[in-house]
This record gives C-alpha cells, sequence and structure tokens, in this order.
C-alpha cells in the first residue's frame, strides 16, 4: 500500500501583524496567479508561453474583535508581507460578528507600501 500524504487539519497558517487583533482566522484560501506572455505567428498561431511575476491573494474569514483589520495595513500571513486590498464586517442578532479580508502579495522582493505610510 503506498504512503498517504499526512492530512492536515484546521488553520495552521502563521498569522501575524493587525489580523490576530481583529481576527479569528476560521479559513483561508490562497489564489496564485501569474502574468503570462505570448508569441504568436503570423497566422495567430500560438507558439510560446512565458510565465513571469507571480502574485496572488489570500482571503480570510473568521470572528471579529476588536476593531477589525484595516483596509490598507500590511499584515504577515505565512511569513509573507501583505496589503489588505478588501476588510468586511457583518452583523446580525443571532450571531457573533464575522468579518473577512482579502490581502494581497507580489513576488518575494515586492515592497509592500501601507495606507498610513503613504498619507502623511
Amino acid at each position: 500500500m503506498a504512503d498517504r500524504p499526512a492530512r492536515i487539519f484546521g488553520v495552521t497558517t502563521d498569522l501575524s501583524g493587525s489580523i490576530g487583533t481583529g481576527l479569528i482566522a476560521n479559513s483561508l484560501q490562497w489564489s496564485d496567479t501569474t502574468e503570462v506572455a505570448e508569441a504568436r505567428d503570423e497566422k495567430g498561431k500560438l507558439l510560446d508561453l512565458a510565465s513571469y511575476s507571480k502574485s496572488g491573494e489570500v482571503s480570510i474569514d473568521g470572528l471579529y474583535v476588536g476593531t477589525g483589520v484595516e483596509v490598507g495595513s500590511k499584515v504577515t500571513i505565512g511569513g509573507k508581507d501583505m496589503l489588505v486590498s478588501q476588510s468586511n464586517h457583518s452583523e446580525t442578532n443571532t450571531e457573533f460578528q464575522t468579518g473577512s479580508i482579502t490581502a494581497r502579495y507580489g513576488d518575494d522582493d515586492t515592497v509592500i507600501h501601507p495606507l498610513s505610510s503613504i498619507q502623511q
């Protein structure tokens, strides 16, 4: 019988920065993308594809705590610096308050400039 990869239970990604004081993570969803350049011949036939500039985003859903996570702030998720591009907060009369954020990241050498460092 072939060995199976170990199964991982729960949220195991290290969450740092303002996430820990604004959102208790219940789920994370990662999405990686890359830019793609194409080369075509005179008839439009695709000859080559080249990948460059990897980037992505992570969406986090959880319980809202404190003042939440501010849009435009820098957070560290899984050891990678990211910029919070969206922050949501929901209230109902029958449940705890919930929140979600979307954070974007670029190539490993991408410099993150939080909104607070630009608007001084």
